[in-house]
């Protein structure tokens, strides 16, 4: 079955050995890694230490995961800003301290450079640590996990140590969550297995997670629930019917229940270590920003980071008065042109984009932008010159730039705006633009409905489960959760007449 290979591997991986932020003053340092880019004010050790440490993070989910394939996917940026109220005032939200998200070209973070203020809070690498995993676990092992687990595996991992010989220390006690753990009535297990992470309070949130990480931990080192989990997550992910979670483990819930609330209050507890001569980890290059794509980082984090429509015009007034003071600066005036873009200011965001391409004929982003207007005039005029312009933006694009996902998407919206059958290249430019960026909600959508209409329903429907299995609700989780129904209603259809007719499937 599809997921069963995917759960045995991840398991044997865990389960085995408003305003406008403003410009930036000091001059921002990146440091580029095979799997990362850090950015971040002021070039010293602290950013390539940073980025070094990324790497043995990544080295150490692939070795614990069996992933062997190190070039699969974008690398993903991170961005260190000077103070923690910075990274709030981006996230429109007070009570966190680094987020991760995706847009239409990457997945990023944004973190702060200061330090936690104590060993119970949650550092910039924790929180990283965190959210990469879910990235990892999002990119490589996609099912319909439950949501105690993709939100433990992710704690598991998010406390991790470097000794001074190079080793790296990974199962280590998340003290941040010693309060959920330590004060009050344990979270019980079933009331685990029973619900996602909706609408919980600071203080069960805070319990859900710290007990999510302890069922997670305590089977990593249990050979017996170990077997249990491996079970159990191998018949959610491959879709069995009317599952009931307690059966798996012996003794049900409540002797796991018990043998929890022992287990946390052992004196120690086992962790484990990949040792330096196991790691092979590649040079950190660390070289200075362009000054304007660094004065340009923030506004363009506020741009990329899924403004609200009454913040645009503002956005756009900050860049754009970036961008006057670098007039030769092809890569100001391509953002300049895409925060015109989504504003609506469609005339100047053409322009810019033209200026910038007249600067450096191979600016995939202006390429993109300049395409998006075509695309539109083409669709409004219906005239074979405005699309074959259209289509040559698009081409450029994607020339300029292999590995950028935009011009592959734009590229099969370029086909299904024209009518008529898709060419195989269309939905090739598609699923690329998806296996580059799979953590994006929005192609894994499109890429599920280009599959449906290929009439593979079943794999459109595999498709959703990330984001319909999501452990947070939102809009789009109630949409995959409606449009796996409808899928999984087709492909039952289409079996049941493959079936009379004496003919198998075709398998995904």
């Amino acid at each position: 079955m599809r997921h069963a290979g995917i759960c045995s591997r991840i398991l044997a991986g865990l389960l085995l050995t408003g305003a406008s932020v403003g410009t930036a003053h000091a001059a921002w340092y990146q440091a580029q890694s095979r799997h990362f880019t850090v950015y971040s004010e002021g070039n010293d050790a602290k950013l390539r230490g940073f980025a070094e440490r990324l790497e043995k993070f990544d080295y150490l989910l692939r070795t614990i995961t069996g992933v062997t394939d190190p070039e699969r996917g974008s690398p993903v940026k991170v961005y260190l800003l000077s103070s923690e109220g910075k990274v709030k005032a981006l996230a429109r939200n007070p009570n966190i301290g680094g987020f991760y998200t995706t847009s239409d070209r990457t997945a990023f973070a944004v973190l702060s450079r200061e330090a936690k203020s104590n060993q119970f809070d949650f550092g910039a690498e924790e929180i990283l640590f965190h959210e990469y995993t879910h990235h990892f676990m999002l990119h490589h092992f996609p099912a319909a996990y439950p949501a105690w687990y993709i939100e433990g595996f992710a704690e598991f991992f998010s406390v991790v140590k470097f000794p001074k010989d190079g080793s790296i220390e990974f199962g280590n006690f998340v003290l941040a969550r010693a309060p959920g753990l330590f004060l009050g009535e344990p979270y019980p297990v079933a009331n685990l297995f029973a619900r996602n992470a909706d609408g919980l309070s600071l203080r069960d949130g805070d319990r859900y997670y710290g007990r999510a990480w302890l069922l997670t931990h305590y089977c990593r080192y249990n050979a017996a629930r170990r077997a249990e989990l491996a079970r159990y997550l191998a018949d959610v992910a491959n879709g069995v019917k009317d599952i009931q979670p307690e059966s798996y483990f012996a003794g049900g819930f409540a002797k796991l229940n018990g043998e929890l609330n022992g287990y946390m209050r052992k004196r120690t507890m086992s962790m484990s270590r990949l040792t330096p001569t196991e790691m092979k980890i590649d040079a950190i290059v660390v070289t200075p920003v362009d000054p304007a794509q660094g004065d340009l980082i923030e506004n363009e984090l506020r741009l990329i980071n899924h403004p609200r429509t009454e913040d645009l015009p503002g956005i756009v007034t900050a860049i754009r008065s970036i961008a006057a003071k670098y007039p030769a600066s092809a890569y100001a005036l391509a953002l300049l042109a895409e925060a015109e873009w989504a504003a609506e200011q469609k005339d100047a965001a053409l322009a810019d984009a033209d200026r910038a391409i007249a600067i450096d004929p191979k600016s995939s982003r202006a390429y993109a932008v300049r395409a998006e207007a075509l695309l539109e005039k083409a669709h409004d005029s219906d005239a074979e010159a405005d699309w074959k312009a259209a289509l040559t933006s698009i081409v450029r694009a994607n020339r300029a730039d292999t590995e950028d996902p935009v011009p592959l998407a734009l590229f099969y919206r370029y086909h299904a705006m024209r009518g008529g059958k898709m060419p195989d290249i269309g939905y090739d430019g598609l699923y690329k633009a998806f296996t580059l960026l799979p953590q994006s909600p929005e192609y894994r959508f499109n890429f599920a409905h280009a599959t449906a209409i290929r009439g593979d329903y079943k794999t459109a429907s595999i498709l959703l489960d990330p984001i319909a299995y999501s452990p947070h609700g939102s809009e789009m989780r109630e949409g995959a959760l409606r449009l796996k129904t409808e899928f999984d209603a087709q492909a039952a259809e289409k079996e049941q007449g493959a079936a009379k007719a004496g003919n198998p499937p075709p398998a995904p």
